[in-house]
């Protein structure tokens, strides 16, 4: 499987933290190798209560550096609407900082309820974001379209 868009990570987040309608308190991590191949989705605490710091060990370690280049997490919850300014975010921003030292790119983060998701990183497909070019691009066969595009 190709991760193509950031919402490839929530589908594939989602049923660990969504079932039969109720929330379950896990942090999920989904690792991919430098060309966005699916490596692994894996529950990481089974006790997530809103904070990431107790986790970045946990996470780091799970981490294949002879595979993995980006990686998502996911947990339920909602982010403040229009405001990424509250602790989980720091939280994440120190996560991310420490999985570059290692070579490694955190490109997704999201907050799963019963409604939905949001998303702290990018959202649709990594193509989409030129100013952006940190992220992936996974639609490199548009390129090597006869007319530049597919269709």
């Amino acid at each position: 499987m190709i991760i193509q868009a950031g919402y490839d990570f929530q589908d594939l987040a989602r049923p660990y933290i969504v079932q039969g309608g109720k929330l379950m308190p896990k942090l999920v991590l989904i690792c991919v190798d430098e060309e966005m191949r699916l490596d692994t989705v894996e529950v990481m605490a089974e006790d997530f209560a809103g904070s990431l710091t107790p986790f970045h060990d946990a996470v780091l370690a799970a981490l294949n550096p002879e595979f993995t280049k980006y990686f998502a997490i996911a947990h339920p919850g909602r982010f403040s609407e229009y405001d990424f300014s509250e602790p989980i975010m720091d939280e994440a921003g120190a996560l991310e900082s420490k999985a570059a030292e290692r070579g490694m790119q955190l490109i997704g983060h999201f907050a799963i309820d019963e409604t939905g998701y949001m998303s702290a990183r990018a959202l649709s497909y990594f193509d989409q974001y030129p100013n952006h070019d940190d992220l992936p691009r996974t639609m490199v066969h548009w390129a090597h379209s006869k007319l530049g595009k597919c269709g």
